[in-house]
């Protein structure tokens, strides 16, 4: 199992680094043809405080700190609040909660669109968006609510990666004390590291050399197959 963990979780990080998000979005869809939705939400903050730390070391200069400390004032908050209402949530209803949010924002990547969000719409979008991450380990929402403020693909890149590390700082504790995270999987989560390491310095040559105008479509599209296939069967 512990193999079968590292592999998902070095995936779905090399998709992290190369684009800038949809790490913990691959990496969920991977981890549930074997584990249930909590047992793999639980694994998934682990894998984003060390994935995206590496991220941040090796390129916070392009970090565009205020945005995110401000976005953080609002999500964490909707964070704890998600984490609550996840606690109490049949798995079965969570499951398919999840694939229809990553089918949905596969779409969405897909089709090229990028919201812009009123200014007045933003705060409590934040804490919806914290809520989210809270609830099902996905950052999803975060993406069209602050896309537009965080500049070019490398400062997209490098502030999603401070904002990830943020919310997985929270996360990690408040799930092991929720005993949605056990030892166990602080252990898996643990082991999966110096391949995460590894898998992201790949996923940035890589990023290095793909065209902008179409990052965003390539994901989406590997996102919403894996989607569509996992609410089938």
């Amino acid at each position: 199992m512990s193999s079968f963990i590292i592999l998902c979780a070095s995936l779905g990080y090399g998709v992290e680094s190369v684009f800038g998000f949809g790490g913990s979005v691959v990496t969920y869809l991977l981890l549930t043809q074997m584990l249930t939705a909590k047992e793999a939400i639980a694994l998934l903050p682990v894998f984003a405080l060390f994935g995206s730390l590496l991220i941040l070391i090796s390129d916070r200069a392009a970090i565009k700190w205020r945005i995110i400390f401000k976005v953080c004032i609002y999500a964490i908050p909707g964070l704890v609040l998600g984490i609550f209402f996840m606690e109490r949530l049949p798995e079965e209803y969570l499951a398919t909660g999840v694939l229809l949010i990553i089918l949905i924002y596969g779409v969405s990547l897909i089709a090229g669109k990028n919201p812009t969000v009123p200014s007045k719409f933003r705060i409590p979008l934040y804490f919806v968006s914290g809520a989210v991450i809270g609830a099902t380990s996905l950052g999803v929402l975060f993406v069209p609510v602050i896309s537009s403020e965080l500049g070019d693909r490398r400062s997209f890149r490098a502030s999603l990666a401070l904002l990830w590390f943020i919310t997985a700082s929270f996360r990690v504790p408040l799930y092991v004390v929720s005993d949605i995270l056990d030892l166990q999987g602080l252990i898996s989560g643990l082991w999966s590291v110096p391949f995460l390491f590894i898998a992201i310095i790949g996923g940035f040559m890589i990023h290095k050399i793909i065209p902008e105008a179409h990052y965003k479509r390539y994901v989406g599209i590997a996102i919403t197959l894996v989607s569509v296939v996992n609410l089938i069967f």
